[in-house]
């Protein structure tokens, strides 16, 4: 009895210290209940799942079948099932939600509140359908990677050199900047634009060593050389822990005969994929802000600001206003409207949204004094209001968060039925489900959609018959004799037929009257159609 009463009072002081990160871990859960039974629904999901099948099924990732993602998202959709990529979903944001929590801490100096605040202002953001963050895309699980780096770096010398104003640094946590660089490199692997919160991390020490710079009047030089030579090695040492995981991605596919397919698909494609976006305005000077050019005249203006100005803004902020730049640029490498992109945001804008309520409260409470930091939270404001203004411009429109949960909650009281549940989602749910029924008729590892619906591959546990998941695909690198090659070597029992896609091919048309029949179950969005021994009956 006594060991259960200590167990208790353990149990009781670890609440009493951690009860900021319990209440929004709680949150997080409850939030995300609903996101376990969604249906098959969203396209990008839809991807992950097909590659993630496929490739359990044996089918070499970019080799045979593709994407122009980095690798790492396709083997943790490896999962089989929807739901099993929901529930690594959850856990996967327990942990980045707890890492994300201590790293504020580490920036707010140890004060509950602030750190409280932007974990609350993360959880929602991060959850709520609005940017898709019931979705698990990309950018979230970039975001535990790069949280759990940045997190082991906080607990060394070099973040400190910047936070507690140390002059140089005396010793060195290697192994903490080795792992540290191989969590973002992981991230990288998730997704490119990780790359800006790589950049982000060595902020720290670009900021410590210009603020000392700076402070000394005589003998700067000096002084530069010898902070750079204090971080030199930090920042090899990091890069080594980059490097690692990339170096192994690249001997993993060449051993497999996928070295140039996984170049091609994996890394260069993204160049493609981020300059072919047309922007919805035409002014000049908008224009030029929004090219790679005018984005880093931006980065580097704000980079100069934070630096010249150093004694108005606290060196935490400093960086956390840094990373938000950096972040908002990460978004906007390609420029387009999907709200899901701008998740990467959400980290530094969870900071700076607390940073500036918390200084900008301790400024007007301190009238007496002088308030020195009062240019932190003006930034802050300031690049809170640009980012909404992009938001804008590009018409990036959030998706409603009322309605997904007013939806669950009619489910769970039986108001709505599971169809009427699902097809509130996307048109093509109740036709998905339906065709799925159907296609049990003839069991197969196959089968061809030519249009744009990767959801029932990923539903029917079935493999596209050639190396897309969806007609843009083969039309952007016009592999339409590749697909009609492959579909016609694997003949698979059903074959689907989009009615949203219009598009020329006149081989595989011919070849599906000649070899398929329309099954007699009719379908809203599309055709299916059954090969010629498959007998499928209404």
């Amino acid at each position: 009895m006594k060991q259960f009463l200590k167990h208790i009072i353990k149990i009781d002081r670890l609440l009493d210290q951690q009860w900021p990160l319990f209440v929004a871990l709680v949150l997080l859960f409850v939030l995300r209940v609903p996101n376990l039974v969604e249906p098959y629904w969203y396209g990008d999901e839809g991807i992950y799942l097909t590659i993630g099948q496929s490739m359990n099924k044996g089918v070499l990732l970019y080799q045979e079948i593709i994407d122009h993602k980095t690798p790492i998202i396709y083997f943790l959709a490896q999962t089989h099932t929807q739901l099993n990529f929901r529930l690594l979903l959850i856990g996967w944001m327990l942990v980045t939600t707890a890492a994300f929590y201590y790293f504020a801490q580490k920036l707010f100096a140890g004060k509950r509140l602030p750190a409280f605040l932007a974990t609350l202002v993360f959880v929602v953001a991060t959850t709520l359908p609005s940017f898709e963050g019931n979705i698990p895309n990309g950018e979230l699980f970039v975001m535990g990677f790069v949280l759990m780096g940045l997190l082991i770096l906080s607990r060394t010398e070099y973040v400190a050199q910047l936070l507690e104003s140390k002059k140089v640094l005396t010793t060195h946590s290697w192994f903490a900047y080795l792992t540290s660089g191989v969590f973002l490199s992981l991230g990288v692997l998730t997704k490119v634009p990780a790359i800006f919160d790589i950049a982000a991390a060595l902020g720290f020490g670009y900021f410590a060593t210009t603020n000392a710079c700076l402070a000394t009047k005589k003998k700067r030089a000096g002084e530069l050389i010898k902070r750079v030579s204090a971080n030199l090695p930090v920042w090899i040492v990091m890069g080594v822990g980059i490097l690692i995981p990339i170096v192994i991605s690249i001997v993993y596919f060449v051993s497999k005969g996928a070295g140039q397919a996984y170049l091609d698909f994996g890394l260069l494609y993204n160049f493609r994929y981020a300059g072919s976006w047309q922007l919805p305005f035409t002014n000049p000077l908008l224009l030029f802000f929004f090219t790679l050019q005018g984005k880093v005249v931006a980065m580097g203006l704000l980079t100069l600001v934070l630096t010249l100005l150093r004694k108005y803004v606290t060196p935490a902020y400093q960086f956390i206003l840094f990373w938000f730049g950096l972040s908002l640029f990460a978004s906007l490498l390609s420029n387009r409207p999907y709200p899901h992109y701008y998740l990467q945001i959400v980290p530094a804008f969870s900071l700076v949204v607390a940073g500036t309520l918390s200084e900008g409260y301790s400024i007007l409470t301190s009238l007496k004094k002088r308030a020195t930091n009062v240019l932190g939270p003006l930034l802050g404001l300031g690049l809170l209001g640009i980012f909404f203004a992009i938001l804008v411009l590009l018409d990036v429109r959030p998706y409603p968060s009322l309605g997904y949960y007013t939806s669950f909650m009619q489910l769970a009281q039986g108001k709505i039925s599971v169809e009427e549940y699902n097809q509130r989602f996307d048109v093509h749910m109740r036709d998905n489900y339906k065709a799925v029924d159907v296609m049990k008729v003839c069991p197969d590892d196959h089968l061809f959609i030519w249009g744009t619906n990767p959801m029932l591959y990923a539903l029917s546990d079935r493999i596209p018959t050639g190396r897309f998941t969806v007609s843009f695909h083969i039309k952007d690198f016009d592999a339409y004799d590749e697909t009609y090659n492959d579909l016609v070597e694997d003949a698979p029992s059903f074959i689907v037929v989009m009615n949203s896609e219009t598009s020329d091919f006149p081989e595989f048309y011919e070849y599906l009257s000649e070899n398929y029949r329309q099954t007699p179950v009719e379908f809203d969005n599309f055709t299916l159609w059954n090969r010629m021994d498959c007998k499928v009956t209404e």
